[in-house]
């Protein structure tokens, strides 16, 4: 019995560790700076994934569309999953609203687009989800 908690807890504890970073925009930034905040939760995933630009515009005459750029530090090809999350004007998720998870393969130290438009006119606010599709310990 010992063996089998010994690998349950370490089963659970490599699936901890593929924990998600976000980014939020960042409303009424100062001119100059980035308009977004990413929030890291997992320094490995920020390596091979990092935001580096992003713009907003409207299409179709109402729906946002969110476009950020994403490098790669990284020597050899990694793979992040990603989605976006949308908002209303108060915060509220949209429910159903969540993408599915997309992946997304970024060679040695390129940079890739990743674009996402509002599923209604009420989705004014977002948040992107990236995660760690490669893990180091599977490479």
């Amino acid at each position: 019995m010992p063996r089998l908690f010994q690998i349950v807890s370490l089963t659970f504890a490599l699936a901890a560790c593929n924990t998600m970073n976000t980014v939020v925009p960042i409303s009424n930034a100062a001119p100059g700076t980035p308009g977004f905040k990413q929030v890291i939760t997992n320094s490995w995933l920020n390596s091979k994934s990092n935001v580096t630009d992003m713009k907003e515009d409207v299409v179709n005459g109402d729906q946002k569309r969110v476009q950020l750029s994403v490098f790669s530090d990284q020597a050899t090809p990694q793979s992040i999953s990603y989605r976006f999350e949308w908002f209303d004007a108060n915060g509220m998720r949209i429910t159903g609203a969540a993408q599915a998870w997309q992946t997304q393969r970024i060679m040695p130290r390129e940079t890739i687009i990743i674009t996402g438009i509002g599923p209604s006119p009420t989705a004014t606010q977002w948040q992107l989800q990236l995660l760690d599709t490669n893990l180091p310990w599977t490479q």
